[in-house]
């Protein structure tokens, strides 16, 4: 009898288990058919809104879509949906080359050409794929003989004059009528775009690369430099461990090349979550090509003394300290959602248009295989819960994604989380975006929510 009833608690045991691995599979098949409806989805309202005139905006959300789009194809190769996504993709981008040769450069500012610059690569990147060479061949010379060349030539401060840290790169326009000002975004595009265009050139065995991890190497110096001085607090602080990088350094003595407050009006505090994003994507850049850029170093700055080890410690640090600023404070505790800081100087009038897209940028880059790797923390519930944010709050009738996916209750908790960890925040929580033209303020924020899909299909 007691043999008997053993072998039917076996039994049990053997049939519930399997109930809960089947069960287990069941779900996970419709999550991963959820994110797939999502991103359908997405992607084709997408296409409804990003054929808009303004030029860096169309840069940007279009890396947003080439990011996502190459996410979906590795996630879901044969699916005819994702399959035709990567032909649309390319109609697009056919138009895309249209559309920037309407301009005359030098009317373009410093930040614009990073952008497009990135979103070059990532379209060569999705066009070699599809056997489009002579396209992607046009889109790799977009990246390098104009946009860094420009960036190169226009924007970086090739004089040793600036104080405290010498060189670094101005936001000002190619004819060079504006200066513009040194912040962080556009010395970590010229530092990403740098050092991006240096890995494929080093993969694909490219001639004259070196001018290329020369420019990213000086780029990481000038910042290696001011992280340094921690009077400054460029890299401030939250905690022992987590820090996050303001929106420029500033300097404020007689004589200091960093004092400038315009160019777009700044605020003490100001802190903006896309450059988290680009700077840990040139890090994570300089850590993959370190042998390299030791040889180069030693061969051509002999004097600076440059240490592999003591870089890779460095490098690794400051993506730590930044992953670490990122989930303390650009998270809510009280739900779990990614934010962008509240500071006026992003959402108010001036600039809130050009802001709106950090919290997206900012994750095409922590999402990242690569860059998770280093960060030290894990983001995937955040991302889990902005995607889910982002999902609910769009217009369900042509699944457009808006400017704000939380709620102003919690919103107002988060507020005053941030106060605490940073010392310094505005009570703003809806973006100032009024004259914002309406196709530019659709494709932004599909493009926002395109950057956070990308982010969970690669989870």
């Amino acid at each position: 009898m007691r043999k008997i009833s053993l072998e039917k608690l076996l039994i049990f045991i053997f049939i519930a288990f399997n109930t809960l691995v089947a069960f287990s599979a069941c779900a996970e098949k419709e999550k991963k058919d959820e994110l797939k409806t999502m991103s359908i989805a997405s992607f084709n309202r997408f296409k409804e809104v990003w054929d808009f005139n303004d030029f860096w905006k169309r840069g940007n959300t279009f890396d947003a879509c080439l990011v996502f789009a190459d996410a979906a194809l590795m996630k879901w190769p044969n699916d005819p949906e994702v399959l035709q996504m990567q032909q649309d993709i390319k109609g697009m981008l056919e138009e895309n080359l249209v559309f920037f040769n309407r301009f005359d450069p030098g009317s373009l500012w410093a930040d614009d050409f990073g952008w497009w610059g990135l979103q070059a690569l990532n379209a060569r990147k999705h066009l070699l794929k599809m056997g489009e060479n002579e396209l992607a061949d046009k889109f790799w010379k977009l990246s390098t003989d104009l946009c860094w060349e420009y960036k190169k030539k226009t924007a970086y401060d090739h004089s040793p004059d600036a104080l405290p840290v010498a060189h670094g790169c101005r936001n000002g326009d190619a004819n060079g009528q504006s200066l513009g000002v040194k912040n962080t975004v556009t010395n970590a595009l010229l530092f990403l775009l740098s050092s991006r265009i240096y890995r494929v050139a080093l993969e694909e065995n490219v001639a004259d690369r070196d001018k290329y991890l020369d420019m990213a190497y000086r780029q990481w110096v000038w910042f290696e430099k001011w992280f340094q001085l921690e009077e400054y607090e460029y890299l401030k602080k939250i905690s022992e461990d987590a820090a996050l990088v303001q929106e420029r350094p500033m300097a404020e003595f007689e004589g200091s090349g960093y004092i400038e407050k315009i160019h777009p009006p700044w605020a003490k505090g100001w802190v903006w979550t896309g450059d988290q994003g680009m700077i840990v994507g040139a890090l994570s850049d300089m850590l993959s090509v370190q042998d390299e850029l030791e040889v180069f170093v030693k061969a051509n700055y002999p004097n600076d003394g440059f240490d592999k080890s003591i870089f890779d410690n460095q490098a690794r640090i400051v993506i730590a300290m930044i992953g670490q600023g990122v989930k303390t404070a650009l998270v809510a505790q009280v739900d779990n959602i990614i934010r962008e800081a509240p500071c006026y100087s992003s959402f108010g009038p001036n600039h809130g248009n050009d802001y709106l897209a950090g919290r997206g940028i900012m994750m095409r880059y922590l999402g990242a295989m690569e860059e998770k790797a280093l960060l030290a923390v894990d983001l995937s519930e955040n991302v889990t819960a902005t995607l889910q944010a982002i999902w609910n709050s769009r217009d369900k009738s042509s699944n457009q994604f808006q400017p704000e996916f939380t709620n102003e209750a919690n919103d107002k908790m988060y507020i005053e989380q941030f106060r605490i960890q940073w010392g310094i925040a505005d009570d703003i929580r809806v973006w100032d975006i009024k004259n914002m033209k309406e196709m530019n303020k659709f494709g932004v924020c599909q493009s926002i929510g395109l950057d956070i899909l990308g982010a969970a299909i690669k989870q």
